[in-house]
């Protein structure tokens, strides 16, 4: 195998062998960039080195260390590479390779920097993990070799290894070595701009001398943002300088003030020319990018170049051409859902799938298209096109809608640039569905009246179709239809069931206008009681859930197992009592099909991991607090209603005998139908989970015939692929499920998706709110005062929440619900006051509030805060 590659090789180089860095500088020789003059040393240079490593105690010690003792194990292992030479045939290598670099009549410095094969990837860059060598001379080249070689024994680099799936126990690392350019000016370029996200924007940091002040982090460079459509410089900023590096003519590198902290280390003309080479190297990876580059007497010089990792890419579907009309896009998986990961492809499917027919169904046609339409799913995320929305609907009704779901949501379409992102004219797919809307709503609005004349028999006939599509489903599944026929027969029944149900939505908002209507002259102290109007429900099958699961937590089966283990074997063979087994089978029939992330059909139910179920109610088990019983503090926050209505009432009948009646009739109607706002949800879970088990049924044929590694791969499909794969032998299931992950593993390392974000990558924000010290302001969600320890979670199964603790989340979904009995009271990032959390706490009549912006970052575990879920306010005590 080849141990050195020069850049300017004709050879085909391969990352494997020389690195993400010095393959990036091969490409870029090759493409006619000024590259300055190198080589690289290949990852076969420096086995021996790893070989001789492995066969020592300290490596040992290293990989089986814990967390705590790996610092302590690693620089061992870095103290013992001071014995290690290189052999005869690797430093005759160096050697004729330094000299056959010849440049002038100066003595040559070089830079030597690592190029690991794991590092400068589009997943993961490793970011100054590595140790570089400035202005070495040759004589000190092995020394600088041996520099770079240590460092991929560092623990930082072992700890970032760990967090990114790469293997511990088989470093690999290639080093560059690169004449070295005595820059008069030097940094780094962004081709989008990583503050907002834009891929527009050109954003370009530099600063006097060597770029290594710029990519350390050790000065405020000058920044400037560069329009990359219209070439404009869109922002000149100095910054303070403070120091720069500079290549000391005998070798190495000295500091010294920067010559100007006032004046810009660039020209207009170096912008320019900085401008063309970056365009020019995103063009040819078809990617952003950033580079590190230098000018020296005039002349630029590319000193890097490699993926950006760090961004939130959009489909191209979504994407308009440079320059044009700008569309703007609402997430709804994590506005709407509380949804923070990606879909699979089939759950992505599955939801496009049934928003055209809905779509269909309110509307009279269905446009899948996202960028042409209202909404669509695509690429594990639902998205809502708020530019078209605006163009039928209206900016003041998206406004409304959306500020009882997500209200930073609200708040950035409330303060959005019309002209920027509406579009003038309709696209055509769009134009009549107005008017199609209106015909298609005859129907739904004849129920409305008829559940405004006569609500009790219309909750009957609610509670009949709903018993009719639960007896449906069943034979749905026993019906011997392909894959596809089936899909479509069961959401067909659900989109019939969705558009009866309907109508309670309708009523629910008629009740809430009109008892809002009634009181808008109050004071503040009654409006204020209006809230608790809708604390308590009855008919919340969510709210139901959580409770049936405390009450299966009250029975020593759970208590008294010390294991999943113990537990599922008393399950299986039948150890356990009738009184606590009939309980049980009831909830798993009732509710087993729900779980976290229900909405994607990929994910396993309830009744498919126990153990989750089991850790959950054994999180319930012990809360033996009567004061946190939450029958107890449903039954309270009931009475407490009563109350408020009581008091509201005697209110409404000082303003007249008909505001009274008034007010009586639409409180009847909010208690009799609020309840059932998540019933829709509840039956579309119940939907994808049918659904799930007829599609793990073919996958199972197909891991038997060969064709699926394991069944969860089938999620990796479209439902049509699925079909296509059943019926013909001669598809290539491995080569679809390879082109439908291909974006979904750009997401792979987003830790936090925007709310919105414009079809050129820009992320929009809610205006900053003005911060009072010791409190965070949000929006109030449900009402009540609470003191308490803060429990931080990123996801409903990484740690318990005890009982008193006030639970902080970025967003829920039903899958938390059982944690929401042990929490005092509930702090979210997102959702406003339709979210499923606002809705769950309200009924366990559990403070919240949401729309607190970073909660998750900002609190820690521990924490005791105060939150006032009237007002919106957590106070940090």
């Amino acid at each position: 195998m080849e141990l050195i590659y020069r850049f300017d090789t004709n050879e085909a180089s391969e990352l494997a062998k020389v690195g993400g860095k010095a393959n990036s500088l091969i490409l870029m020789t090759r493409h006619g960039l000024p590259v300055p003059t190198g080589f690289v040393l290949s990852v076969e240079f420096f086995k021996p080195w790893y070989d001789q490593l492995k066969e020592t105690p300290e490596w040992q010690r290293v990989v089986n260390s814990s967390p705590q003792e790996l610092k302590m194990h690693t620089n061992a292992l870095k103290k013992a590479c001071e014995s290690l030479r290189l052999d005869e045939v690797r430093r005759k290598s160096l050697t004729e390779a330094l000299d056959s670099i010849k440049t002038g009549s100066r003595e040559l410095l070089f830079a030597v920097r690592s190029s690991s094969p794991e590092e400068d990837l589009e997943g993961a860059s490793f970011a100054g993990g590595y140790e570089t060598t400035l202005g070495v001379k040759k004589e000190k080249a092995e020394a600088a070799l041996l520099h770079s070689f240590v460092s991929s024994l560092d623990e930082r680099v072992f700890v970032y290894k760990k967090e990114h799936g790469f293997r511990m126990d088989d470093p690999k690392i290639a080093v560059i070595v690169q004449v070295q350019i005595p820059s008069d000016t030097a940094g780094v370029a962004f081709s989008l701009n990583p503050v907002n996200n834009c891929y527009d924007e050109a954003v370009i940091n530099a600063n006097f001398g060597l770029g290594e002040t710029v990519v350390s982090g050790s000065v405020s460079p000058d920044t400037f943002i560069v329009d990359k459509v219209s070439g404009k410089i869109l922002e000149k900023k100095a910054g303070r300088k403070e120091t720069s590096i500079w290549l000391a003519a005998d070798g190495g590198t000295y500091e010294k003030p920067s010559p100007s902290q006032q004046s810009l280390s660039l020209s207009d003309d170096n912008i320019n020319t900085l401008m063309n080479m970056l365009i020019t190297v995103e063009n040819y990876y078809k990617k952003p990018v950033d580079i590190e580059w230098a000018f020296a007497e005039g002349r630029l010089y590319l000193l890097q170049a490699r993926p950006i990792t760090a961004y939130i890419p959009l489909p191209e579907e979504l994407q308009t051409v440079p320059g044009r009309q700008k569309l703007l896009y609402l997430d709804q998986t994590l506005a709407k859902q509380g949804i923070h990961e990606p879909l699979s492809v089939m759950g992505t499917d599955l939801l496009s799938f049934f928003g055209e027919k809905i779509e269909k169904a309110m509307t009279g046609r269905s446009v899948p298209d996202v960028a042409d339409g209202i909404s669509g799913s695509l690429e594990g995320r639902m998205y809502l096109n708020i530019s078209n929305n605006i163009k039928l609907y209206g900016k003041k009704k998206l406004i409304n809608t959306y500020r009882s779901i997500d209200k930073p949501s609200a708040e950035i379409i409330e303060h959005m640039d019309a002209e920027e992102y509406v579009p003038k004219a309709l696209p055509l797919k769009l134009r009549g569905v107005i008017w199609g809307t209106l015909q298609n709503s005859l129907g739904m609005m004849v129920n409305v009246f008829k559940a405004l004349k006569d609500p009790e028999g219309y909750e009957k006939k609610l509670i009949e179709q709903a018993e009719l599509f639960i007896a449906d489903m069943r034979k749905e599944l026993d019906s011997g239809q392909s894959v596809m026929k089936f899909a479509n027969s069961v959401t067909d029944r659900f989109v019939s069931f969705f558009v009866f149900s309907l109508p309670l939505l309708v009523v629910i908002a008629v009740a809430k206008a009109g008892i809002e209507k009634i009181f808008k002259d109050s004071g503040e102290e009654i409006r204020s009681k209006v809230t608790y109007l809708e604390k308590a429900m009855p008919n919340n099958v969510t709210t139901e859930m959580g409770l049936s699961m405390y009450r299966l937590s009250r029975f020593e089966e759970i208590s008294k197992c010390r294991s999943f283990e113990e537990f599922k074997e008393k399950l299986e063979s039948k150890a356990f009592s009738g009184d606590f087994m009939n309980p049980w089978g009831s909830f798993i029939e009732r509710y087993g099909f729900r779980c976290p992330r229900e909405l994607d059909i990929a994910t396993p139910r309830y009744y498919e991991q126990l153990e989750m179920l089991y850790g959950q109610l054994k999180g319930m088990a012990g809360n033996t607090d009567a004061e946190h019983n939450p029958q107890a503090i449903f039954d309270s926050a009931r009475a407490e209603r009563e109350k408020e209505y009581k008091e509201l009432l005697r209110e409404a009948g000082s303003k007249g005998k008909s505001k009274a009646k008034k007010f009586t009739k639409y409180y009847k109607m909010l208690v009799r139908f609020l309840g059932y706002r998540e019933a829709p949800k509840y039956y579309w879970i119940m939907t994808v989970d049918v659904l799930r088990k007829k599609v793990l049924e073919a996958a199972e044929a197909l891991k038997l015939s060969g064709r699926l590694e394991h069944v969860d791969q089938v999620f990796d499909l479209k439902i049509e692929d699925l079909e296509r794969a059943i019926t013909d032998q001669s598809v290539d299931i491995g080569a679809m499920i390879s082109r439908n992950t291909a974006f979904l593993k750009k997401l792979a390392n987003i830790h936090e998706f925007p709310r919105v974000i414009d079809s050129r990558g820009r992320i929009l924000y809610p205006p900053k709110k003005k911060a009072v010290t010791g409190e965070l302001a949000g929006e109030p969600i449900s009402p009540g005062i609470i003191r308490g320890k803060v429990k931080v979670l990123r996801s409903p199964e990484e740690k318990p929440v005890l009982p008193g603790e006030i639970l902080v989340a970025r967003a829920t979904d039903p899958g938390w619900t059982p944690l929401f009995i042990n929490a005092a009271g509930v702090i979210l990032e997102v959702g406003g006051v339709l979210q499923h959390g606002a809705l769950v706490a309200r009924e366990y009549g559990k403070p919240c509030v949401s729309g607190i912006e970073d909660a998750v970052s900002i609190l820690k575990d521990g924490q005791m805060v105060e939150m006032d879920g009237l007002n919106g306010i957590v106070r940090l005590l």
